[in-house]
């Protein structure tokens, strides 16, 4: 573009003049590769929210262990889905003054609110301001993995456009309520008022809508049957969140601050959510076409055995992670016959929602190795004595290589 505009337009000018056509012909330049990569990812973010944006095959699933205890559930109960104008007015301000104060200004994405974020996160060398709308957090939520990527983020930017161009603002916002993870295996505010409150969110007072609205930056940190210390503090932030924003004054507030919300006891309530999410996609998978939509599923976790391997992958990434530079791991633990009985797809589900046991393909190098002995032991082929050679293979040209040079080509 910017060779087209010089041929059209020759350089006869002088000083300022040839300045000028340089810059315009440059931002052109610049501009139109900007547009090609936008249209690289806005292509495959409008195909996914296009190809989900019909919400009426959503599933709602209750599991239950492979003793037959419930575990947890997943999906929606579309009749039991509260109407937007049924859910309190401190709900909605609450969580708008915390999560997207410019809700009712932007187009999907805050330009503002995401500079002012950036400036804040630089100010302070850390990340202390989330920069995503209400609208990007819904299209994460709705269509999008929790991995962190760049891809990811302009998809989301521009799935939120896309939101924003097919439902309304209060259509987004009642998606937002009906979506969000909000702990304990909760999804959505009704199923969250629920479980931590014992009643509908119609019925919901200041300090427990505070403390519900607090939970969807972290809600493992923040729930408050995990912390409720670290519950009623954020809920405090979110009381003055409230009243910056102009919603509520400090003497409106002032007795939710000093009356905090009170939550049900749940004893040693534990959700083994890395597993259900993976089974909740295996049950789409499997009912895709079927007219049932309110299911109940048996499976094959073994709620004790999930809790010790996430106390294991805990450990070990505490202990060794920092020298051997990593943060983060994974772990499935299976049957010869394939049952799965655990599975953990990261250090912290609160933090990153994102399964790297059953999502993060990677090349397998040596971990297909295990397999590959196992069965020749299994089958006679192989003794503990065996001596394996690791070289001399070769696939025409290419022959396989340790991945250190130093090492020996022959293994025991």
């Amino acid at each position: 573009m910017g060779l087209l505009l010089h041929i059209l337009w020759p350089l006869r000018g002088q000083g300022l003049v040839r300045w000028l056509n340089e810059l315009a012909c440059e931002a052109l330049t610049l501009g139109s590769g900007g547009l090609l990569v936008l249209l690289v990812f806005a292509l495959p973010a409008f195909e996914i929210a296009h190809g989900k944006i019909n919400l009426s095959d959503e599933y709602s699933v209750t599991f239950l262990d492979r003793f037959g205890n419930e575990i947890g559930k997943r999906g929606l109960l579309r009749d039991d889905s509260v109407p937007l104008e049924e859910i309190p007015d401190m709900m909605i301000k609450a969580t708008l003054a915390t999560e997207d104060r410019r809700f009712y200004e932007h187009f999907g994405v805050d330009v503002m609110g995401t500079f002012r974020a950036l400036a804040e996160n630089a100010r302070h060398d850390s990340v202390v301001q989330g920069g995503s709308s209400l609208t990007q957090q819904l299209a994460k939520n709705m269509f999008l993995s929790p991995e962190r990527s760049l891809s990811r983020k302009i998809k989301e930017a521009l799935i939120a456009v896309y939101l924003e161009a097919h439902y309304t603002k209060p259509e987004i916002l009642k998606l937002y309520f009906d979506r969000a993870y909000l702990g304990g295996g909760s999804y959505g505010v009704e199923a969250a008022a629920q479980f931590y409150f014992g009643k509908s969110i119609r019925d919901v007072t200041l300090p427990e809508a505070a403390m519900l609205a607090g939970m969807f930056k972290a809600p493992t940190r923040y729930a408050p049957h995990v912390d409720l210390a670290a519950s009623r503090r954020r809920a405090d932030e979110v009381l003055t969140n409230m009243v910056e924003a102009g919603y509520l004054t400090e003497g409106q507030v002032y007795g939710a601050r000093l009356h905090p919300a009170k939550v049900v006891e749940r004893g040693d309530y534990y959700s083994p959510d890395w597993f259900l999410d993976w089974a909740f996609e295996e049950v789409q998978r499997v009912m895709r076409g079927h007219p049932e939509h309110i299911l109940i599923a048996h499976t094959t976790v073994d709620v004790g055995l999930q809790k010790m391997a996430e106390q294991s992958l805990q450990q070990t990434i505490a202990q060794n992670g920092h020298a051997r530079h990593f943060s983060q791991g994974a772990m499935v633990v299976m049957e010869t016959d394939g049952a799965v009985r655990a599975m953990v797809g990261g250090k912290d589900y609160g933090e990153s929602q994102f399964n790297r046991a059953a999502h993060a393909y990677r090349q397998p190098g040596s971990s297909f190795k295990p397999y590959v002995y196992l069965t020749a032991f299994e089958t006679g082929k192989y003794k503990p004595t065996t001596v394996v050679n690791g070289g001399g293979a070769s696939c025409g040209r290419w022959a396989p290589h340790n991945f250190a040079a130093g090492e020996s080509n022959r293994m025991s």
